[in-house]
């Protein structure tokens, strides 16, 4: 990529908050409401592909500075899941909606990988059944629903299951390209070893569940009060928490993450991170990183 262009910004993003893999019209044909600001995998690839036109001339151009970069793609697809089972969808019924969420995301990686990437992580969900607005809305009485952590035992072995299944077509899209390293990102056990060493289960449940901004109820989350609405507090030790609004990661979790996930990612594929990146407060340890199996010797 030429540089001078390089320095004029750090990034841009395509995402939108809560957004699906999935079309609208997947949504739309199960009676799953969705947000009308989401902005579905499809259509952030369409912007992505514009925003290159602006800065590559050439595809020969787009190619080199697509291959000098590591992919990451995902996990937004949690929020495929979750739409459908807030919504009073079943865990059977949902199982059938990820032979769909896997194909979009290989698919888009698909794209990407013609445009020129040469390495991609593609990581697998979170234990959805640990997320406060998940525990919120499917709360029940049954406590041989939960686990010791308190989390929903049949949301995360649906995790598990589609987890499988993503990993299972990744190693599909590898025998397809075989020169291009892509990497599975095992998030569901790192992000469940971090809940696991920040919880302090107490008369009211496991605190690492609770969200840092939210309000009400046994994990301090709302959908009608949510994070940033008039009157909802924010806890004053969020780099403790592990869940900023009930949906999202706190900043220090992100952190945690990208050590988790990332910096073994980039030791794998002979990448060196920013020295920045050694500067943050850190609740990994080496025990908790990922060991990466490149499908390129």
């Amino acid at each position: 990529m030429n540089h001078t262009r390089a320095a004029s910004y750090h990034g841009v993003i395509f995402s939108v908050g809560r957004s699906p893999v999935l079309d609208r019209k997947f949504f739309r044909n199960r009676n799953i409401a969705i947000p009308a600001y989401v902005v579905p995998l499809r259509r952030q690839m369409s912007w992505f592909k514009s925003h290159l036109k602006s800065i590559c001339t050439t595809h020969s151009d787009c190619s080199e500075w697509i291959g000098n970069s590591l992919v990451l793609m995902g996990d937004i697809e949690g929020n495929d899941i979750g739409y459908a089972l807030t919504q009073g969808k079943s865990i059977e019924e949902v199982k059938t909606y990820v032979p769909a969420i896997v194909k979009a995301i290989i698919d888009a990686t698909r794209e990407v990988i013609e445009l020129g990437a040469t390495q991609a992580i593609i990581p697998g969900n979170a234990p959805l059944g640990c997320l406060p607005y998940i525990l919120t809305a499917l709360h029940t009485k049954d406590s041989t629903a939960y686990d010791e952590l308190g989390c929903l035992k049949s949301v995360n072995d649906l995790t598990i299951w589609k987890n499988d299944y993503l990993q299972q077509a990744i190693t599909n899209l590898s025998s397809e390209y075989p020169n291009v390293r892509i990497l599975y990102g095992p998030m569901y056990d790192g992000v469940l070893s971090l809940i696991a060493n920040a919880s302090v289960i107490g008369p009211d449940g496991n605190t690492a569940l609770k969200s840092c901004c939210g309000i009400g109820g046994k994990y301090n989350y709302n959908s009608k009060r949510f994070c940033g609405d008039r009157g909802v507090p924010v806890c004053s030790n969020p780099n403790d928490y592990i869940f900023w609004d009930g949906i999202h990661f706190t900043q220090q979790m992100q952190w945690d993450i990208e050590d988790m996930l990332v910096r073994p990612a980039l030791e794998t594929l002979g990448c060196t991170p920013l020295a920045s990146a050694f500067l943050r407060s850190k609740r990994i340890s080496k025990s908790n990183r990922v060991n990466y199996v490149s499908n390129i010797s």
